[in-house]
């Protein structure tokens, strides 16, 4: 089998592992919540529509369920075959490394985009009635979409440098992002968070967005790439230096 085909074989089992049952249950139990709270909110008769769907969209989906959903998927593209040894076999195959990381990268980074951004998209939808709707969507989407590669680019590193990259990877999302960036205005420039934030913000059709974003566009874009990109490249140089012995 040449290269291609080693690496389309590699993309279907790495999809097969990232979307196994009980991750896959957890994932979609995770995007059924901002759904079941908008449902609830709009059955309530609440008023407040873009106020509290900006909430939402704040603090459950770009805040909560967002990185956690990235965390399980990043993690455990590769975490997982470092963990039970079987990298190795994956290692002996005739694909660059680069492309091993590129593909486990992508994989994750669309699964988790594709289950909180259909996520966040239906919940907005039913708790934002009017023309406002479908583009406050349409920037959640994008925003989620970019938080989605960053944030798995990041797990992703971690499972190869870390035996406990996914703690380590909720200290960062839930004390740093969580606590630190909220107290310390510079902190807020290495905040995944805040990228998210300042993408959707700047695509939300109701102006002024009502999201507590802090940096513009182009600087979440930027920062936001030169992380997915370190990370990846983080990861790209720890699978190269794995001995085929090494057993994680």
């Amino acid at each position: 089998m040449g290269r291609d085909g080693v690496l389309r074989q590699l993309l279907v089992l790495t999809a097969r592992q990232a979307l196994g049952r009980r991750r896959m249950l957890l994932a979609v139990l995770a995007g059924c919540a901002p759904i079941l709270v908008s449902a609830i909110y709009r059955l309530a008769g609440g008023l407040e529509y873009e106020s509290w769907t900006a909430g939402l969209l704040d603090n459950l989906v770009i805040t909560t369920l967002l990185p956690l959903v990235a965390l399980i998927f990043g993690t455990s593209v590769l975490g997982g075959e470092v963990e039970d040894g079987t990298l190795v076999y994956l290692l002996i195959r005739p694909v660059a490394r680069w492309q091993i990381v590129v593909a486990k990268l992508a994989i994750a980074a669309v699964a988790t985009a594709v289950i909180i951004g259909a996520s966040a998209v239906v919940a907005i939808l039913i708790s934002l009635p009017g023309a406002a709707g479908p583009g406050t969507a349409a920037a959640a989407l994008a925003g989620v979409a970019w938080g989605a590669l960053v944030y798995t680019s990041i797990a992703l590193a971690l499972s190869l440098v870390t035996g406990h990259a996914l703690i380590v990877g909720l200290a960062y999302v839930y004390i740093w992002e969580g606590v630190v960036a909220g107290l310390f205005t510079g902190t807020r420039l290495i905040s995944v968070h805040q990228y998210v934030l300042g993408v959707t913000a700047a695509l939300d059709p109701t102006q002024p967005s009502l999201l507590p974003w802090h940096l513009g566009p182009a600087t979440s874009l930027e920062l936001g790439a030169v992380v997915a990109a370190g990370a990846t490249l983080i990861a790209i140089w720890r699978l190269a230096h794995f001995e085929v012995a090494e057993r994680g």
